[in-house]
């Protein structure tokens, strides 16, 4: 079981740290991370989680900025 939370994908690494710097004010979750996909591709997401009661509060916290793609994404 290893599942993240994908929030959402930039164009630009500083509008992904916008954003992460939002998630900690806003709803106080101190693990979100950027990933660089490619050169013009970042990722902001949450996790790994290694079971599912982790994953469901954080997907619920998260919901509250109200994202229209949040997708949770199982790691191989």
């Amino acid at each position: 079981f290893s599942y993240t939370i994908k929030i959402a994908d930039f164009y630009f690494n500083d509008t992904a740290l916008m954003l992460l710097s939002r998630i900690r004010n806003e709803i106080l979750i101190e693990s979100p991370k950027i990933k660089k996909i490619s050169d013009k591709k970042y990722r902001v997401y949450l996790g790994p989680f290694s079971n599912i009661y982790s994953l469901q509060k954080s997907y619920n916290d998260i919901s509250i900025l109200e994202f229209e793609n949040i997708e949770i994404i199982r790691n191989d």
